[in-house]
């Protein structure tokens, strides 16, 4: 990701499409229009362009195409995507971030991508609301990346803990901050340039897999799945699980 991405200019928008599974061209010629596409949650898939570079791409990927690049896909894990393709001045090779919080991102590209397929009058504004959103984020993590390694070694006691005790209703940042010996803004700060969310949320997200383990096991109904994942309000549980997951924890369940 070069320079020239911190003053970009978006002058149009083709198009914005969410590709499922097992559907899209596998073969693209003289691409017409620079493409941002974000991998959905299972998608594996390598584009390997004509000057022989390739570009490896995984689950929660964000990656750019360049305008008149040809290349061939070969997937790897069925799985789909959201694409935004647009028209710009920016000249760049093909490269792709990964980032462990993407919720935001998916948000945006599938409300540009719904809106275009209903052709709603807001498609091009939603598009590039999805684009320049995902273009600073992408700068974010670039910059997040350059993090010295004495700066992440502060914070390893903590997510040693959060690793360990993330079913604890009782776990604070306050305490987690204190036993990296750092004031619980300096924690804050250096835990979201390393994770890209704020502890709280890293703690959720980690709940909400537990819970998703635990449902599908079938072993535990509802309340207790919420109790064993450190929630003492089973309203609480069900308010958090379904806004991750989009789905109650009962729907889950019967998946």
């Amino acid at each position: 990701m070069n320079e020239q991405w911190k003053n970009i200019i978006i002058t149009d928008i083709s198009l914005a499409i969410y590709v499922p599974p097992n559907s899209g061209q596998h073969i693209h010629n003289n691409r017409p229009y620079h493409g941002l596409v974000l991998n959905d949650a299972s998608s594996v898939k390598d584009y390997i362009f004509d000057d022989g570079r390739i570009l490896h791409t995984v689950q929660n990927t964000l990656f750019y195409l360049p305008k008149g690049s040809s290349y061939r896909v070969e997937q790897y894990t069925i799985g789909g995507c959201y694409a935004i393709n647009f028209d710009s001045k920016i000249l760049d090779k093909p490269f792709s971030v990964s980032f462990r919080n993407t919720e935001a991102l998916l948000h945006n590209f599938k409300a540009a991508c719904d809106a275009w397929k209903s052709k709603n009058e807001h498609a091009r504004l939603l598009s590039m609301r999805a684009l320049y959103d995902g273009i600073y984020q992408m700068q974010k993590e670039q910059k997040r990346q350059y993090i010295s390694k004495t700066q992440v070694s502060l914070i390893a006691p903590a997510v040693e803990e959060m690793e360990r005790a993330f079913t604890q209703n009782d776990l604070t940042v306050c305490e987690l901050a204190a036993m990296c010996g750092i004031s619980e803004v300096y924690f804050r700060r250096l835990f979201l340039n390393t994770f890209g969310i704020s502890p709280k949320e890293y703690i959720i997200q980690k709940r909400i897999e537990y819970a998703k383990t635990l449902l599908s096991s079938k072993d535990f109904s509802v309340g207790e799945v919420g109790i064993l994942c450190g929630y003492t309000e089973p309203c609480h549980f069900s308010r958090e699980f379904s806004k991750r997951v989009g789905v109650s924890p009962m729907q889950y369940e019967n998946l």
